[in-house]
């Protein structure tokens, strides 16, 4: 199930505008989000795959040095559908392998210096059936994820599944309306 609504309420409670970034207090931002090279609200004539791209920021200095994700889908399902970004305390600075060697080990980013936005994207499937549908974004640590920039995309990575249940840790319904970075309009 998904979080639908009518068409006129998705441009008071999801639409954004370019210059708006989404913020996980504490975690990371986004911004310039596309669907399909477009921008961060489409209408589409049907459900499918449509490819997701935005930059972001990741600055978690706080909280030591754990492995981090960045993950998204759509509000009301299950799971994230995607894992887009994997690393340590801050963005940018070049590719590495956390975790070498064990159980857990992932491609990811490990920033010394200050944090650096950089450009994920991501496919993400929409349902067949008409409706307003929520794109949004959380953070999780599973201490696996995919990295999915451009340098990222171009080693082959495994599909990290505990990532995407991290969906609902903490948020019994999912992200809520504060995650939301886009929105796919599927219309007849």
């Amino acid at each position: 199930m998904t979080d639908k609504m009518s068409h006129s309420d998705v441009h008071r409670t999801t639409a954004l505008t370019p210059d708006i970034e989404m913020v996980e207090p504490s975690r990371f931002k986004i911004r310039n989000v596309k669907i399909d090279g477009h921008g961060n609200v489409v209408k589409v004539q049907r459900g499918g795959s449509y490819q997701l791209s935005f930059d972001l920021l990741h600055d978690c200095s706080g909280y030591g040095n754990a492995v981090n994700q960045v993950i998204v889908g759509l509000a009301g399902q299950d799971r994230a559908q995607a894992s887009v970004w994997n690393g340590k305390q801050r963005s940018g600075g070049g590719l590495k392998v956390v975790n070498a060697g064990t159980h857990v080990e992932a491609l990811a980013e490990d920033n010394p210096g200050p944090a650096e936005w950089v450009n994920v994207s991501c496919d993400l499937v929409v349902p067949d059936e008409l409706g307003v549908y929520s794109v949004r974004a959380r953070y999780a640590q599973a201490y696996q994820g995919c990295l999915m920039t451009a340098e990222g995309r171009a080693i082959p990575q495994p599909e990290y599944q505990d990532v995407l249940g991290w969906w609902k840790v903490d948020r019994p319904e999912g992200p809520g309306p504060e995650s939301s970075i886009g929105t796919i309009i599927v219309e007849a």
